[in-house]
């Protein structure tokens, strides 16, 4: 049972909302990796500005910087795709009253960002089953990289020792376009597409980054690897019906989310979801009134 989980290595989760899910996603059985041009975060979404530099006296001032900072950022980030997902946080104890704050589908910001202020649907993953997905059906044709977003705060000035909005112009001109935009990529991947600033931090986010030589979309078969699916605050009936008709036979566990005051709690008192609890459980949750 997704609720019961004590490993913080064991789940991922993605919001988002009804009609994508319904429309898309669950009804074509696919997750697609989204433009990171497209994101929400302008360090994301916007063109990144680089400065040239040099190790042999080469003269920069014959470099059109602009449309060389131009070029490098589109090509970064046009064949650039990804998958976002939440993960859970230490520690996970077992007790449901303590660990409700720490897992990743229970994120108030999330559900009011992505799911459409609570009304839609977060999908739970096995990590290790998309993993092992992901890389059958991307690893051959692109370059994978996969890791923890980690925050920081950075200034606006930059630091010259660090080279990821640098481009060297010695090297560049030495292999050439194609070959620089795969080295600049595969040397400063960490910091230009898995690092935000720390007002992101509570995402706790892991994710997937997709480089490929095309700006082409692609899609990741889910059905192996979706293993649940827990309901917003203010999920609507009819869009709490349709998904679970829709992936009856997928062998999903359901649960929904309920506030009471202060507090997110499961929705445990919904006989929907307990027709797919264990006799075990539904006893235990009958004579134990608390977890209800």
């Amino acid at each position: 049972m997704i609720d019961r989980c004590t490993s913080v290595d064991r789940l991922l989760y993605h919001y988002t909302k009804a009609s994508t899910a319904t429309n898309h996603i669950l009804k074509n059985r696919l997750l697609q990796f989204g433009s990171y041009a497209h994101t929400n975060d302008p360090k994301e979404s916007k063109a990144w500005r680089f400065d040239a530099g040099t190790n042999e006296d080469r003269d920069l001032g014959k470099y059109k910087m602009e449309e060389l900072s131009i070029w490098l950022s589109k090509e970064l980030k046009d064949r650039t795709k990804l998958a976002c997902f939440s993960t859970d946080t230490a520690p996970l104890s077992g007790d449901h009253m303590k660990d409700i704050f720490n897992r990743g589908f229970c994120k108030p910001r999330m559900w009011a960002n992505y799911a459409e202020k609570h009304t839609g649907i977060c999908l739970a993953f096995e990590r290790e089953r998309l993993h092992k997905l992901i890389e059958k059906q991307f690893n051959a044709n692109c370059l994978v990289l996969n890791d923890y977003v980690t925050y920081v705060n950075r200034s606006v000035i930059s630091d010259l020792s660090q080279q990821q909005y640098m481009i060297n112009v010695d090297y560049l001109e030495s292999v050439g376009r194609e070959a620089y935009v795969r080295s600049h990529l595969s040397t400063h991947y960490r910091r230009l597409f898995f690092e935000k600033m720390t007002d992101w931090r509570d995402e706790s986010e892991y994710r997937w980054v997709i480089f490929s030589d095309t700006a082409d979309n692609f899609y990741l078969d889910i059905e192996d690897c979706l293993v649940g699916i827990i309901f917003g605050e203010n999920t609507k009936e009819d869009d709490i019906e349709q998904v679970m008709k829709m992936t009856e036979s997928w062998g999903l566990d359901y649960m929904g989310l309920k506030w009471k005051n202060c507090s997110p709690w499961y929705d445990y008192g919904n006989l929907r979801y307990a027709t797919h609890l264990s006799p075990g459980d539904r006893r235990v949750r009958a004579f134990h009134p608390k977890l209800q």
